[in-house]
């Protein structure tokens, strides 16, 4: 059967001489895993539509109980040049790529999440360079609720009460902020950190405060939403993209700044 479908290139890897695998997050039927043939030739009939971080038309053979599919036509509809020209948002739009792979099953169709991340990186070929994590943070939020756990920031996950106080502590865990009086286990964040992953969490990405980022605990909610993201990610696996960044910014800044270690409750 051949199939026709809009999607964006996550990754790319060999698979013989001259033929290669490409992963793409689909907008018709969600991940595929789409066997290229020719396309490692240098004057390969797909040109840069096979490059990661790209969105474009796809054309397929499907056929059942294949894990891999054949590819034969793939035109770029957009290339994210403004992701790809620099290396700093280079290495954001490929912690995306790289976390949507790892949070997401074959051929499970979400086009809710499959608009989150178009958004998230149209966003991050705009912002500037120091607020680069924002998007991240966005599509971190915004993914996990796409998916089915959203974290709960609002209230008490445990007893539902609202929060009170400069400090509420945030279980992976449990899946959400607890108040100072079910609070057993978990990391201590500023109510300030969590009110404004709350706005990224409901905002739509042209209506985000991005001033606000400038001043909220970028430590703490970097911390507190890779330890959510960890917990969700299958198997525990690393996500290559993600130890990049980090080594990356690791060797820009001092490591005390970038660290991400909490205070502990319990």
């Amino acid at each position: 059967m051949i199939c026709r479908t809009e999607g964006l290139v996550l990754r790319g890897y060999r698979m013989s001489e001259s033929s290669k695998v490409v992963v793409l997050y689909s907008r018709e039927y969600g991940k595929l895993r789409l066997v290229a043939k020719g396309a490692r030739r240098p004057k390969s009939k797909f040109g840069a539509s096979l490059e990661a971080i790209t969105w474009g038309s796809y054309v397929y053979y499907t056929r059942e109980n294949r894990e891999l599919q054949t590819l034969s036509e793939g035109d770029i509809l957009h290339s994210f040049d403004g992701i790809k020209q620099g290396y700093r948002r280079l290495a954001y739009g490929s912690v995306v790529c790289d976390l949507l792979d790892h949070l997401t099953a074959d051929e499970d169709k979400n086009l809710l999440l499959c608009s989150v991340v178009l958004d998230t990186l149209r966003w991050m070929e705009r912002v500037a360079e120091d607020a680069l994590e924002l998007p991240l943070w966005y599509f971190q939020l915004k993914a996990a609720s796409a998916l089915g756990y959203r974290p709960h920031l609002s209230g008490c996950v445990q007893c539902g009460k609202r929060l009170s106080g400069a400090r509420v502590v945030f279980s992976p865990v449990l899946g959400g902020t607890s108040c100072s009086g079910c609070a057993t286990t978990g990391m201590s964040v500023s109510m300030d950190t969590v009110r404004f992953l709350e706005h990224l969490q409901v905002g739509r990405s042209d209506r985000i405060d991005e001033h606000g980022f400038q001043v909220v605990n970028r430590v703490e909610g970097q911390g507190l939403l890779r330890s959510f993201m960890n917990h969700h990610v299958e198997g525990g696996r690393k996500v290559n993209a993600q130890d990049f960044l980090d080594k990356m910014l690791a060797a820009e800044r001092p490591a005390a700044v970038y660290r991400a270690g909490q205070e502990e409750v319990g």
